[in-house]
């Protein structure tokens, strides 16, 4: 696995920054925080920011050094290590889901993908160290501080890793744009399910598509044949949370 613990990145926005700084995970480094702005006013960071290094700077300092925007007035320095690669001991848990990733090599649909699955409620999210992309800055950001919640697994091969979770008694479910596949409502992921994506040009790969127990499909109504990746985890992530929920 790519060691990740030694590297620095950033936390943007009140909202991330309050998560990680509660966060026992991550080393913090530093925050800098714009003067007078809206972290600068917000109690949640001043009752978090106590034990740390915090540099308050005005705006054009503050600007200078952060001139992406979208901060809202906060940034946090850390290290940490952001991903494993040995899942936790399954044997006696109930209702477990996890995401996996396939060819997803956009770095905004990942972070997009990682809050949804931090908002439906997911166990954890699996990706390959190749044919997949790495976890970057752009991803964290995009993630809004949900990569703080969400275990993330990058593993060496996924159908090896499919073998493992079966043996911990995990059905796979694969979501294909395909007319022999379930539609996605009509499956049961309940108990312990691998749901499956693929990005919207290349899909699944076949080999890893062979490993699925089952395939579903979301059909397309419209004149365009596929949803976003990001769309598509959403709508089959809340459908299992609609159907846990009624249990």
């Amino acid at each position: 696995m790519k060691n990740s613990k030694n590297k620095i990145y950033t936390c943007k926005g009140i909202n991330s920054a309050c998560a990680l700084l509660r966060s026992e995970r991550f080393d913090v480094i530093g925050i800098d925080i714009l003067k007078g702005g809206r972290a600068d006013k917000e109690h949640r960071i001043k009752d978090l920011i106590n034990d740390h290094m915090v540099s308050l700077l005005n705006k054009t300092d503050f600007y200078n050094k952060f001139p992406e925007g979208r901060t809202q007035g906060i940034v946090v320095e850390f290290s940490g290590r952001l991903t494993e690669n040995v899942f936790p001991d399954y044997t006696d848990s109930n209702n477990v889901c996890l995401l996996a990733l396939d060819q997803i090599e956009d770095p905004q649909n990942f972070g997009q993908i990682i809050r949804t699955a931090d908002c439906a409620g997911i166990d954890g999210i699996i990706f390959p160290q190749h044919n997949s992309a790495p976890i970057t800055q752009a991803v964290l950001h995009v993630s809004q501080g949900a990569f703080i919640n969400v275990p993330l697994y990058e593993i060496t091969n996924l159908s090896q890793g499919f073998e493992e979770l079966k043996k911990n008694d995990f059905w796979i479910v694969g979501l294909e744009n395909s007319i022999d596949a379930t539609l996605w409502h009509e499956i049961d992921y309940s108990g312990k399910t691998v749901i499956v994506v693929g990005s919207e040009g290349k899909g699944i790969r076949k080999k890893i598509m062979n490993n699925c127990d089952f395939s579903a499909t979301i059909p397309m109504q419209g004149k365009t044949n596929s949803l976003n990746v990001s769309a598509a985890v959403s709508a089959i992530l809340f459908e299992r949370q609609r159907q846990i929920n009624k249990e």
